[in-house]
């Protein structure tokens, strides 16, 4: 079977991931992620054990790559299970999040961060592939 493409839905599922991060990182719940990760501030600067965090754009640039690979694979999902609507396509989405949830959970509990650091990252990462299939489910190529 063929997958099908709409590049469209890709690039803006992709943006509303990235967009979605931003308002939920940087101001719904900043400050929770950075007190999870031991994150401080010295005014404008961002401190992590008594020294500086370096400021780049590299992490961005991951960030939209990994967006946009996200949003690809979606799609292959999507084609492979039939999920061709927004309900089908959110409730794959959901599913890949809740794997996603767990992943990160177990990956911080073994690293001594605190619950509230996983809750941040998990339901994050629940909410980006259920809205990022939902979107790829609903908007389908003719």
């Amino acid at each position: 079977m063929e997958t099908k493409t709409n590049w469209l839905a890709l690039v803006v599922a992709a943006l509303v991931g990235i967009a979605m991060g931003f308002l939920w990182y940087g101001m719904l719940f900043s400050n929770q992620w950075m007190a999870g990760n031991g994150i401080t501030m010295a005014g404008e600067k961002m401190m992590k054990n008594g020294a500086e965090l370096p400021m780049s754009a590299l992490p961005m640039i991951v960030n939209a790559v990994s967006m946009l690979v996200y949003a690809y694979l979606m799609n292959w999902l999507v084609n492979k299970t039939s999920s061709f609507d927004l309900k089908s396509g959110a409730t794959l989405g959901a599913v890949i999040g809740v794997i996603h949830l767990f992943g990160i959970y177990t990956g911080n509990r073994f690293a001594g961060n605190p619950v509230s650091l996983s809750m941040v990252d998990g339901f994050y990462t629940f909410l980006l592939f259920t809205v990022m299939g939902a979107i790829i489910g609903a908007w389908r190529t003719k």
